[in-house]
């Protein structure tokens, strides 16, 4: 085949003004291999798990978590895949990296224990992602711009996030270690640099207060779960977030839909 035969054939030639591909070849597989990613993400175990961990009980909005232990089938599909692919395989990586730096520097006795089960609470167990010896309970979190702004804020990481903290730290205390402060270790997901890395801490005591709170919300959503089940009204009778901020990664959004099955948002009457 000569070079005008290659310009001139479907390989050769320039594709359509795209996003995703520079050939109606690239375009498909694009298309494929990502589609690939979402089913793989949709299919992970901790997708399809009904049970609710810690990174789940500080959520604030009521109705995402009943819908939750309700165990009701997922509306969302405007989410994208990809942050949580993304967090998956960094929590992956950080796993070796510290089991690395075990080997390298700690032989004798491990400093750091990785992705390790807890459980703060008899129902909701969880697995921690770093326990330092020294006394530090350690969470990942690999983050957008938006999101890093909030953890950098003075107010700190959304409640949820302080929320998931204790717990990983409790299931620690429960079972005989020390936990002095809790630490966040946020990774810039968006960034070009580890020196984008933030980390947000806090004296574990000063999360019991808001302990105390998740666990009284869990008690009373778990109530209003029984009502449901018992035919005592429905989804669309239990309380919404005052605020949007967390609906796109809510399994039950639906922005689009005035009606039928699935949560348009606090910004909606239903």
């Amino acid at each position: 085949m000569t070079l005008n035969d290659y310009l001139d054939s479907p390989l050769g030639r320039a594709a359509p003004t795209s996003v995703t591909g520079n050939t109606p070849w690239a375009v498909g597989y694009q298309a494929e291999i990502t589609d690939i990613i979402r089913r793989y993400t949709a299919h992970r175990p901790r997708s399809l798990q009904v049970h609710l961990g810690p990174s789940e009980l500080g959520v604030e909005c009521d109705r995402q978590v009943v819908g939750k232990l309700l165990g009701l089938p997922p509306t969302n599909h405007v989410t994208d895949p990809w942050p949580s692919f993304m967090g998956t395989a960094g929590h992956a990586a950080m796993e070796d990296v510290m089991k690395w730096d075990n080997a390298q520097r700690y032989p004798a006795a491990p400093r750091w224990f990785t992705e390790r089960r807890v459980i703060p609470h008899p129902e909701h167990a969880g697995t921690a992602d770093l326990y330092d010896v020294q006394g530090v309970l350690g969470d990942y979190k690999f983050l957008g711009d938006a999101s890093m702004d909030k953890v950098k804020s003075p107010a700190g990481p959304p409640r949820k996030y302080q929320a998931q903290l204790g717990m990983y730290g409790l299931g620690y205390i429960r079972e005989g270690y020390q936990v002095d402060r809790v630490a966040l270790i946020a990774f810039p997901r968006t960034g070009s640099s580890l020196a984008g890395t933030f980390v947000w801490e806090k004296p574990f005591v000063e999360l019991l207060p808001l302990l105390e709170e998740v666990w009284a919300d869990t008690k009373r959503r778990k109530d209003i779960v029984r009502l449901i089940q018992g035919g005592v009204g429905s989804i669309e009778d239990v309380p919404k977030a005052e605020l949007d901020t967390e609906c796109y990664f809510c399994p039950f959004y639906r922005p689009y839909g005035q009606t039928g099955v699935g949560c348009t948002g606090p910004r909606s009457p239903v």
